[in-house]
Formats: structure tokens, C-alpha cells, sequence
């Protein structure tokens, strides 16, 4: 027998001593009894077959309900309540999309009921509506996806609200203030995890990431000169870098010594440095900072998926925003070269000169 032979008695005895098995419990039972993943694509057929389903019956029960006052909001109402109950009580894979489907299909149902009993004002009322449902479906609809689902919808409606009103001078502090709410979470998280509703944390921490991606993404549509420039989609976008910019030097104060494992004070103020110069570049272009905070976070908290975010996010609004600057081709390539080039250049300095002197003062300790 080889020495990386894993017997069952040994499996056994370690599910025992992490308190997942009793003695009494047999372990062959035990094994039976443990669910059996289905393979991605039978999963991926599942979930299709259960929306199209869910969404064919919802339009056959919606048109019985077409001439009768109030029936929009009624069968939509059910349609909620109705998938609420079955996602409390199920995690089958088809009952859990059908759920999915249902929920937002009676949101919609309902928004536009009462828009149709309204008459008039039917898009503020939509969106109104769409803002408080989807809060109070955060918590009430046990779903991480249909939680992140809410977040996103209820911070799309705001930021259309605001636009309604004719508020978009409150834009460029939107994006900052959904980044400072996840930033708070993610220095509360030992916390909030070990409290009783820890199931909300990464929903809603997912939920503001990608919420605060799409409201930066609106900083380059006042680049594109196709637009008309009577309606500034999103004034003064400096104040977003000034925000995000404090954000990022606060972030970097706390997780610096972490990532970097350097407590040097040389150090800290050349890495504060390269900072300045970061948010100093990227004046008209405040989506680049959000997607180095995200990437810190990531970084400190190991969680791939939000230094992927943050990278791909970075990526995708360079392109945008470089996309629609008006200026030449010639200039654009001199700026992504200088881009790529400042990059490079404080890569270097924090593996070479920063960590360098970390190690030679830990060794000469």
C-alpha cells in the first residue's frame, strides 16, 4: 500500500473528530445520504427548462387576467408570494429557477399594475416601486442570486430616479458612496459573518460592486460626441476621482501592510506615493481607481472573484473610455502607451524597492 492511500476507516474517523459523523452513524449510510452534484450542463438545461416554463405559464395565467381591474397586480402579487414559499422550502435546481423566473416576472407584473391604475406618472411609479420591492425582497427571498439580482435593481432604479428628477448633478457621488458601503462591510466582515444574518453579507457585497461598475461606466458617456451636450449624462466627473481617490489612500493605509507585508514607514509613504500619482492621472477617468479598490479587496480578503472583477472591470472601462475621447489616434496610443509604462514602472518599484527593502530588513533583523 502506498503512502497516499486514503482508506474509508481513516475518512471516517476524520468526519467523527470534525463532529460531521456521530458513532452511532454508519458510515456507509452517511455516504448515501450525501447529495450528489449534478454535472454544470445538465444543471445549465434545468434552469432553461424551468424558466421557459415559469415564464409560459405566467403569460397564460397574465392574459386571463387582461380585462379585469387590478389583475395585473394580483396575479403578480401571487406570483411572489408563491415563489417566496416554494425557495423557503425547496433547493432543487428546477424549483429554485422557476422560483427565480416567477419572482421577477410578478415584480414587473405588479410595477405596471399599479403604473396602469395610476395613469399618469407610470414610469416614476415603476421605478418607485421597483425600489422598495426589491428591498424588502433582499431579505425576504432566500437566494444569493436573487439577492444580487435586487441590489442591482434597486440601485438602477435610484440611479434612473435621479435622472427623472433631473438630478444628475448627484450622479458622480453615487458610485463613490456604493464604494465606501462595500468597503465598510469588507472591514466588518469577521463581524458580520459570525452574526445571524451572514447570509446577506456576500449578496449585497456582490450587489455593490457591480452596481458601483455600472454607475462609474456612465462617467464615459459624456465623452462620446455623437451625444447631444445639452444633458451631461455625468457632470463633473472629478469629483468621483476625488472620492474614490480618498477611498483608495483609506485602503491603502489599512491593507497595505497586509498585501505588501511591509510596516516600513519609507515604504508606506513611496506606496502612498505612487497612489497620489494614480488618482492625479486619472482625473477625468474615476472608474480606473474603482477598479483598483476592488482589486485591493480582493487581494486582502483572497477572494478571486474580486480581484478578477476588479481587473476585468479596469480593462473594460480603459477600453470605453478611451473609445469615446475625442481626441486623435495618435494621442490615444501615446496615452495607453504612458498608461502601460506607469503601470510597469510602480509594479517595479513595489516588487524591487519596496519589498526588496522589506526582506533585507527582516533578514539583517
Amino acid at each position: 500500500m502506498s503512502g497516499s492511500t486514503v482508506t474509508l476507516n481513516h475518512i471516517v474517523n476524520n468526519l467523527r473528530a470534525e463532529n460531521l459523523l456521530s458513532i452511532e452513524d454508519d458510515a456507509l449510510d452517511y455516504l448515501e445520504n450525501r447529495p450528489n452534484p449534478q454535472p454544470w450542463y445538465i444543471r445549465t438545461m434545468v434552469g432553461f427548462g424551468a424558466w421557459l416554463a415559469s415564464l409560459l405559464l405566467i403569460g397564460f395565467i397574465t392574459s386571463i387576467t387582461l380585462m379585469v381591474d387590478g389583475g395585473y397586480i394580483f396575479i403578480g402579487a401571487a406570483l411572489i408570494v408563491c415563489a417566496i414559499l416554494v425557495r423557503q422550502r425547496s433547493d432543487r435546481d428546477f424549483l429554485v429557477q422557476c422560483a427565480l423566473a416567477s419572482s421577477l416576472a410578478g415584480q414587473a407584473l405588479v410595477a405596471y399594475g399599479f403604473a396602469d391604475i395610476a395613469g399618469h406618472g407610470k414610469f416614476e411609479i415603476i421605478l418607485g416601486f421597483a425600489l422598495v420591492i426589491s428591498s424588502a425582497l433582499f431579505f425576504l427571498f432566500p437566494d444569493r442570486i436573487h439577492r444580487v439580482i435586487m441590489v442591482l435593481l434597486a440601485t438602477g432604479s435610484l440611479t434612473t430616479l435621479l435622472y427623472h428628477w433631473e438630478a444628475n448633478a448627484l450622479i458622480p457621488l453615487l458610485g463613490p458612496a456604493l464604494t465606501g458601503i462595500l468597503i465598510l462591510l469588507h472591514n466588518r466582515m469577521p463581524t458580520l459573518v459570525a452574526g445571524r444574518h451572514s447570509e446577506l453579507l456576500h449578496p449585497l457585497m456582490s450587489g455593490l460592486m457591480l452596481s458601483a461598475f455600472g454607475t462609474l461606466l456612465l462617467s464615459t458617456v459624456y465623452l462620446l460626441p455623437e451625444l447631444e451636450a445639452d444633458f451631461l449624462f455625468y457632470p463633473r466627473p472629478w469629483i468621483s476621482t476625488i472620492l474614490l481617490g480618498m477611498l483608495l489612500i483609506y485602503l491603502g493605509r489599512l491593507i497595505w501592510p497586509v498585501v505588501a507585508g511591509t510596516e516600513d514607514t519609507k515604504s508606506l509613504l513611496l506606496l502612498h506615493g505612487i497612489m497620489i500619482v494614480i488618482i492625479t492621472c486619472a482625473w477625468y477617468a474615476p472608474g480606473l481607481l474603482l477598479g483598483l479598490i476592488v482589486m485591493l479587496l480582493g487581494a486582502h480578503s483572497s477572494r478571486v472573484t474580486f480581484t478578477g472583477a476588479g481587473i476585468g472591470f479596469f480593462v473594460l472601462f480603459l477600453t470605453a473610455f478611451f473609445y469615446g475621447i475625442e481626441v486623435s489616434l495618435l494621442t490615444k496610443s501615446i496615452t495607453l502607451v504612458a498608461t502601460g509604462i506607469t503601470l510597469l514602472l510602480s509594479r517595479w518599484i513595489i516588487l524591487k524597492v519596496i519589498l526588496t527593502d522589506e526582506r533585507q530588513g527582516a533578514g539583517y533583523a
